[in-house]
């Protein structure tokens, strides 16, 4: 096997400390060498060590930082070997796609035995990605893999820094290997995303330097590294090096050790940020992008941060993503929250086969555009997608779908289980929408948002991101065991949903509990409305005209003159375009079991409706009174009392609820923000009758 004394000198000293011209130059590990006086010239293949006097061929390298005679031939092998120049190393790699390999870095223990080591191959029959593999020290030799259980690797050159106060903490091997020539300690857990909270033992005490790569993986690694160090090490810094994609490049450019900690001395100390301004700052950067209102982005923040917990719940809500018209900005919304979203799967038109067995083998967060084209079109897809959606909202959750050939046909249970956001124009299925908080877009008024550029976004939605899933991933028990208080005017369903978002808030503190309760009241309290069948629309308008006007009981032909000055509902227009009829009327009640009667203090033929016909029908059918944005109904061990929220929670948006507008609120609208007040009780007794014949 032939090898390059640029490959002996890469896997015995790793990325080189300088280039000069043609040559690379490596500090040599036979003499204190502060300014690199190994050098190489690939073209050439030749070394050469002035201070030493010594070089030669590859074989004579591996011999000179082996420290053993050339000569001795078997030490030069074993060395060569441990490296991966020389044995089967190659040969295997090659047997399974992979390509030479061409650095192993070795992995000790405190004490400085070889626990294992893991290699570097170049792109190879698998395609054009460079690949790694690791092998474990085990009865002396090393054996392929990292064993079962898998075997955890200490920190990489753990013996140097053990006893070190001041720590520089990279992300990659190579990384570390050039800091060190360059005279710093320094170690890595081996990759992005390697890091273990036992490695933190190592770093007790220490003042902690984290130069992460300029990438978003590097950004993952220092939310994920820096959450679990912070509360362990002496200090902890953050250093970019940015624009360089990563500190060999740096160095590479001309950085030295000397600039290095003059950027760690400007650097500020690191700190986490709490669970709320990780959300406000989802807020700024989605509202950044899509006009949202200030509920919509509220909890649209929350479901983002859902995706990161997701294992901790038993529901999850759908973002039902909708506007009237094309270009309000659905489409951007799933293009901002696929840069944020626990493994986004964004995706338009897609077999419910696919659909079904990617969701069970990845369970990514599904962001499915164009639903309006999926469920207006081929039946049977439509049908499929809303099965799989209907039962994805709940763990547990399947879909049934054929799996193998000939003879040998059967099925499966395919998990649908995960989070989805769903944008289309108009509205979704009934039973789809009936598991979604619904988000309604207008298009944004020119200037109102920033252009939105993917590439340039993508650094600081890894950030957030990062933040969320390094402040969420030691909070799943706790998110698990919640049990937040839900908003009575929720729907059971709705309440079902919304409990993973409620438990995140509660979690974040500030004014985020208070807040999104008010928010969700809104948004689904709305959906309510609009989604109400028309027996449970009459319900609620019957009710409204009763707390409006403040009787006990209503003549039919008033009731029905009442009912048409709706304009929102259709009881003007019912019968071929003229109101609603007393006999109408009396049809749509009759299955609720309610028919006119006669009133009192009038004609005995003049019949109507008592307010105590309808408490069994309101019961049952209509959520608990709808409340006005300045006011929160929870339910507590003492009973229901109205809590006021903060007034930076009131919406004064257009579709904010109004109890002109949206009249289940019965005396409701008399509630001012800041006053706590019991509810009132209709008394037919001493209630004045308004209506007569």
């Amino acid at each position: 096997m032939k090898f390059t004394c640029e490959e002996v000198a890469r896997a015995g000293l790793g990325e080189p400390a300088q280039r000069k011209g043609p040559e690379l130059l490596w500090r040599c590990p036979n003499h204190d060498d502060k300014h690199p006086s190994l050098s190489l010239n690939p073209q050439k293949n030749v070394w050469m060590c002035g201070p030493c006097g010594k070089s030669g061929t590859a074989w004579q390298l591996a011999a000179f930082i082996a420290r053993v005679d050339a000569g001795d031939k078997g030490a030069v092998k074993a060395w060569l070997k441990d490296k991966g120049l020389l044995s089967g190393t190659k040969r295997k790699a090659k047997s399974d796609g992979r390509g030479p390999v061409v650095a192993t870095f070795v992995h000790e223990d405190a004490d400085g035995r070889p626990v294992c080591r893991k290699h570097r191959h170049e792109p190879g029959e698998r395609g054009k990605e460079k690949s790694y593999s690791w092998e474990r020290w085990e009865n002396g030799k090393w054996v392929e893999g990292l064993g079962e259980p898998k075997l955890v690797p200490p920190l990489y050159r753990l013996p140097k820094i053990k006893n070190g106060k001041l720590v520089f903490l990279f992300e990659s091997h190579t990384d570390v290997d050039r800091a060190v020539s360059m005279g710093m300690a320094a170690t890595t857990s081996g990759g992005s995303g390697s890091w273990r909270d036992e490695y933190t033992e190592w770093l007790v005490g220490k003042d902690i330097v984290l130069v992460p790569d300029n990438d978003a993986s590097g950004v993952r690694y220092t939310a994920i590294v820096c959450q679990s160090i912070h509360t362990a090490v002496n200090s902890l810094k953050v250093v970019s090096i940015a624009p360089h994609p990563d500190f060999r490049r740096w160095a590479d450019a001309g950085g030295t050790a000397e600039k290095l900690r003059e950027m760690t001395n400007g650097a500020p100390q690191w700190r986490p940020a709490s669970g709320a301004e990780i959300l406000d700052m989802l807020i700024a950067f989605i509202t950044r992008f899509v006009s949202l209102t200030a509920h919509q982005s509220r909890v649209v923040a929350l479901w983002v941060a859902h995706t990161w917990a997701f294992d901790a719940t038993d529901a999850t809500p759908y973002l039902s993503v909708t506007s009237a018209e094309k270009q309000s900005g659905k489409t951007r919304l799933l293009e901002v929250l696929r840069l944020l979203v626990f493994c986004a799967w964004f995706t338009g038109r897609v077999t419910a086969a696919v659909l079904a067995r990617k969701i069970d083998a990845v369970r990514p967060t599904l962001l499915l555009d164009e639903s309006d084209a999926a469920f207006n079109g081929e039946k049977e897809y439509a049908e499929a997608l809303r099965g799989i959606l209907n039962t994805g909202y709940r763990r547990g959750g399947t879909a049934s779908c054929c799996v193998g050939q000939g003879v040998n046909i059967g099925f499966k249970d395919f998990s649908t289980f995960c989070p989805k956001a769903v944008a289309g124009i108009g509205k979704l299925p009934d039973t789809v929408a009936d598991r979604t908080v619904p988000v309604r877009l207008k298009r944004a008024r020119r200037g109102e948002v920033a252009r939105f550029r993917e590439r340039e976004a993508q650094r600081e939605g890894s950030e957030i991101s990062a933040r969320l899933a390094a402040r969420l991933t030691p909070k799943l028990e706790t998110l698990r065991q919640a049990r937040p208080t839900i908003p009575a005017q929720l729907s059971d369903r709705q309440a079902d949903g919304c409990e993973p978002l409620l438990a995140i808030a509660d979690l974040a503190g500030g004014d985020w509990p208070e807040a999104t309760r008010t928010a969700l009241i809104e948004l689904c309290g709305t959906a309510q409305v609009d989604d109400d069948s028309l027996g449970v629309r009459l319900l609620r308008d019957i009710k409204a005209i009763f707390a409006e006007k403040q009787v006990a009981e209503i003549a039919s032909a008033k009731l029905c003159e009442a009912l048409a000055e709706f304009e929102t509902s259709p009881w003007g227009e019912w019968n071929h375009g003229k109101p609603i009829t007393q006999a109408g009327l009396a049809r749509r009640l009759k299955p609720f079991g309610i028919v006119p009667d006669r009133v009192s203090g009038g004609d005995a033929r003049v019949r109507g409706y008592n307010v105590s016909q309808f408490e069994e029908a309101f019961f049952l059918y209509l959520p608990p009174e709808s409340v006005h944005p300045s006011a929160i109904r929870e339910i507590s061990g003492d009973g229901e009392h109205f809590k006021a929220s903060t007034k930076e929670a009131v919406d004064t948006s257009e579709n904010a609820v109004s109890p002109g507008k949206n009249a289940a609120c019965g005396r409701l609208d008399t509630l001012k923000a800041g006053e706590g007040e019991e509810e009132e009780e209709i008394d037919p007794e001493k209630a004045e009758v308004e209506y007569e014949a």
